[in-house]
């Protein structure tokens, strides 16, 4: 996911902008009751779920196994000439050679050392800074995902990356990857698919997807969120939900999904995209859409 990249994917604005404007309000020293709640709100979201993710044992196993499911299934998805895990692809890809599509943030790169900077220094997030932090090219890999990638390139199928980033930060991406050791462009082409690299490449995923399926057989997707498998920006919590459950066959073989406590469409679709609602009316939202034991 990015910013002119990871915002594009509609998942963490409002996510990011209470981590930094409560973080802000907490390190200031402000007493009254309103930031004092806020900073609590980041306390129990925000801190939890960058401490899962950076120092649990649990977030490793769940990655491992995800990415150890993710190539098993694709072993067995390369013996199977009509099977595509892309709602894009036509009804019989037999014949084309075969691509797995992966998401790159929180799904290859671990940007979790951003989200931490921003939390502890008070920052708000900004395309500026999450540019900065990319052009350092020094995220860590997410577990798992470079054991996948690497079984996958030597099984002879193509390894696509569809993200939201900028492609003002394409050079930086791909200098990341290939200091993992990654092969980009292998089969020709370019590997690297970024937000508005083409006018119709916009913040859907869709429409880079079905660009592969012209050529390729797309037989897995590996992403940390909806939209890295269908178009689902503004679908409601229901409709979303409804959407998971519809594909039931494809989840964990055709479709892998990695955890993201962080940040994601899943946050917004909580409080139905309302822009307009303030802190405390996002807060309100998330209560709202949880289901209590009574």
């Amino acid at each position: 996911m990015s910013g002119e990249g990871i915002l594009g994917q509609g998942g963490m604005v409002a996510g990011l902008r209470v981590l930094g404007v409560c973080a802000a309000l907490a390190c200031a020293g402000f007493a009254a009751p309103a930031v004092a709640q806020d900073a609590a709100r980041v306390s129990t979201d925000t801190v939890n779920a960058l401490l899962w993710m950076q120092t649990s044992a649990e977030y490793k196993a769940a990655c491992l196994g995800a990415y150890a499911a993710a190539r098993a299934a694709l072993d067995r998805a390369l013996d199977d000439p009509e099977m595509s895990a892309a709602l894009e692809q036509e009804a019989h890809p037999r014949g084309k050679p075969p691509a797995v599509i992966l998401d790159l943030d929180e799904t290859v790169f671990d940007n979790s050392p951003y989200f931490a900077w921003l939390l502890k220094s008070g920052q708000e997030y900004s395309a500026q800074s999450f540019g900065d932090w990319v052009e350092e090219r020094g995220a860590e890999a997410v577990p798992g995902a470079l054991d996948y990638i690497r079984h996958a390139q030597s099984r002879g199928v193509a390894v696509f990356f569809v993200s939201n980033r900028s492609v003002k930060l394409e050079e930086a991406t791909r200098d990341a990857l290939k200091a993992y050791g990654v092969a980009l462009d292998a089969h020709g082409e370019d590997s690297v698919l970024l937000k508005r690299e083409r006018r119709d490449w916009g913040m859907l995923k869709g429409s880079r997807r079905a660009f592969i399926a012209e050529r390729y057989r797309i037989v897995q997707i590996v992403g940390d969120t909806l939209g890295d498998f269908i178009d689902d920006f503004g679908v409601t919590v229901p409709q979303r939900t409804q959407e998971a459950l519809s594909q039931t066959s494809y989840w964990g073989t055709k479709w892998v999904m990695l955890p993201n406590p962080v940040y994601g469409s899943w946050e917004n679709a909580a409080y139905e995209y309302n822009i307009k609602l303030d802190e405390d009316g996002r807060h309100a939202e998330k209560l709202r859409a949880l289901s209590p034991w009574k």
